[in-house]
């Protein structure tokens, strides 16, 4: 499991784990201090199209209610046994935060949290 080294380098873990690359070739992926500024789901999807794969993007209720918006969201259960990068609500229920679902647990880079999370448990607003 790569963990995040700065408070805002959480999508470059999670693709690092994602895609079983290292985190130095993770962060390549993305534009310049990704691992300072922090990167979104549309990042992710970027950095996994220029690696020739084909992302598929989706929104959940929480991204709506977190937008204070109506949408035509996904329901959680889609994200099911499907590996993905989730945009989740942190723990602290104020800011965003990326992890790695591997298609039966959520594996959080943060290195204060390394025992994986259930789906159920999460709040998601994105995935990748």
């Amino acid at each position: 499991m790569i963990c995040q080294r700065t408070l805002t380098d959480c999508g470059v873990a999670s693709l690092a784990n994602a895609l079983g690359i290292t985190y130095e070739q993770a962060l390549t992926c993305f534009g310049p201090q990704a691992d300072l500024r922090g990167t979104t789901a549309a990042d992710t999807c970027n950095a996994l199209l220029q690696l020739g794969l084909s992302p598929a993007y989706a929104t959940f209720p929480a991204f709506y209610q977190h937008l204070n918006s109506t949408g035509n969201p996904c329901t959680p259960e889609i994200v099911g046994s499907c590996p993905a990068i989730l945009t989740v609500l942190s723990r602290n229920g104020h800011s965003l935060h990326a992890i790695y679902w591997d298609g039966q647990q959520a594996h959080d880079p943060d290195p204060k949290f390394p025992n994986p999370r259930a789906l159920e448990d999460l709040v998601i607003l994105e995935a990748v």
